[in-house]
């Protein structure tokens, strides 16, 4: 026998948070192995249950079994276990307890066809449950909890996820902070699988923060517009919940990361750039049909689906991006780097409108980045580069750019960097172009791809999408002197995001 009675504990209420190394004890199963700090922590609810050290709880050092078989880390049998009708309903291994070594999440696993509980509800033959703090294990029914698990590490939940999303989920790691929030990758409780919750902690409601990323009415704009999309090539988001003043989004997990990572990693080679790239359009002539501009379209926006040199690409974050049915003005928006001359000056707009073009014109420096590793437009403050770009001058001639092979992918480049938005290549005609028209070999791995994750083939010619504009009434513009002038360093960083209205 394993386990002998003493004494039992029968409520939560004096239970311990965390666990700590002071409260470390090792039964005499585990005095062979060196010791080391426990991930976690089983208190017996029931009399009959108790470690050979006489003590009511169990430290979880490594993996642990409940049941009546001889290996079973706690055996239960008739010697130790008072009721019979108990008995009979736990079997040879009932469940087991065990950490996962890609993520230190602690889970268990039910053995039993006679069921396994966690706070009243049956997981389920062979079925898996993230374990949380403070929870209740129950055998044979739900009412018997036999033990409550104490978690030794509860922070990275507590700080995070509010209860209503710890309940369901687990956290693992973070992926991003800015100031207006944090981005964790958290997993699934019950199905284990993985997903993105961006936190944003929410400004006040006063209308002279509305250029806030992280004001109210721009958090409901990007749940709206993520609420109403849905195409393989842009993130999805499955559901939300607002506590107090933090919005916490639940969002696609992309295991590849940036972009901008995979690009500055290595030389991409010329086919697999079209292979992204033509997702990229893809998605983004879905956006324009739906009479959304991102507005902040940039590889640190773009997610890839893991690491393989060719993978699925989604783009991301709609902080920035208009619904154009609901047109309203607009001032500066986007980053710099990347930002369509017609959103520096109004000069360049018809009427001192501006559309769906500025996506157009942010993807040809996306490709130009890919091919080359460089930006077209670059320097140490946002004047300058502002400058660049209202200048319309960039190298298309020297380094890479003077291969010969590189023909038809300059010319795409040349004609989505445009300076005046009328004269630039449209979105549905970017797929008509020599570079991407007649590589049918590059569509078909695409279509592959799409079919092996489950996804629906995308057009591969699309149909033109609508034209829309909307106007900047805020915003009188005279002149490129009075423009530049707006644009301070102070305000902004070269590759960071600009609010807008």
């Amino acid at each position: 026998m394993k386990m002998a009675p003493e004494g039992a504990v029968s409520d939560e209420e004096n239970l311990p948070s965390t666990l700590t190394p002071k409260d470390m004890r090792y039964s005499q199963d585990n005095s062979s192995v060196s010791p080391s700090l426990p991930w976690g922590r089983l208190v017996t609810c029931k009399n009959f249950l108790k470690n050979v050290d006489r003590s009511a709880f169990t430290d979880l050092i490594q993996k642990f079994s409940f049941g009546r078989g001889e290996s079973c880390s706690v055996l239960v049998n008739n010697k130790n276990c008072p009721y019979d009708k108990v008995i009979n309903g736990i079997s040879k291994i009932h469940f087991e307890i065990q950490k996962s070594d890609e993520d230190q999440l602690v889970f268990i696993t039910d053995c039993s066809k006679n069921g396994t509980y966690v706070n009243g509800k049956k997981l389920g033959y062979h079925n898996k449950k993230i374990l949380k703090n403070k929870d209740h294990i129950a055998v044979s029914n739900s009412s018997y909890n036999i033990y409550i698990y104490l978690s030794h590490n509860v922070q990275e939940a507590d700080e995070f996820l509010p209860v209503e999303l710890a309940n369901r989920f687990a956290s693992i790691t973070q992926l991003g902070r800015g100031s207006c929030g944090e981005v964790r990758l958290v997993k699934d409780r019950d199905t284990f699988r993985k997903y993105a919750v961006k936190k944003i902690v929410l400004t006040e409601s006063a209308s002279e923060l509305v250029n806030k990323l992280n004001h109210p009415t721009k958090v409901r704009n990007e749940i709206e517009i993520l609420s109403r999309l849905q195409h393989p090539c842009v993130i999805a988001m499955y559901d939300y919940i607002n506590i107090e003043r933090s919005v916490y989004l639940i969002l696609e997990y992309m295991e590849g990361g940036e972009l901008t990572q995979r690009i500055r990693d290595a030389p991409m080679r010329e086919d697999v750039v079209k292979f992204y790239f033509y997702q990229m359009i893809a998605a983004t002539q879905y956006l324009h049909s739906q009479n959304i501009i991102h507005r902040d379209l940039k590889p640190e926006n773009i997610l890839l689906r893991d690491r393989r040199e060719e993978t699925l690409l989604k783009i991301t974050d709609f902080g920035l991006s208009k619904i154009t049915e609901q047109s309203v003005a607009t001032t500066m928006c986007g980053t710099m780097r990347y930002v369509a001359p017609e959103v520096i000056s109004a000069s360049l707009r018809d009427s001192g409108e501006y559309g769906d073009m500025v996506d157009v014109w942010s993807l040809g420096v996306i490709l130009y980045f890919m091919t080359s590793q460089e930006v077209p437009f670059n320097g140490f403050d946002n004047q300058t580069i502002a400058r660049q770009i209202l200048s319309g001058k960039y190298n298309l001639t020297d380094g890479i750019w003077s291969d010969r092979d590189k023909i038809f992918v300059k010319d795409l480049v040349r004609r989505m960097l445009q300076l005046r938005p009328a004269e630039r290549i449209r979105i549905n005609h970017v797929f008509r172009h020599d570079w991407i028209k007649h590589d049918h070999g590059m569509k078909l791995r695409v279509r592959r791809l799409l079919k092996e994750e489950g996804l629906p083939i995308m057009a591969m010619e699309p149909p033109s999408p609508k034209r829309f504009k909307f106007t900047d009434s805020s915003s009188d513009e005279s002149t490129l002197s009075e423009t530049l002038s707006n644009i301070t360093t102070e305000n902004y960083s070269c590759s960071s995001t600009i609010c807008c209205n």
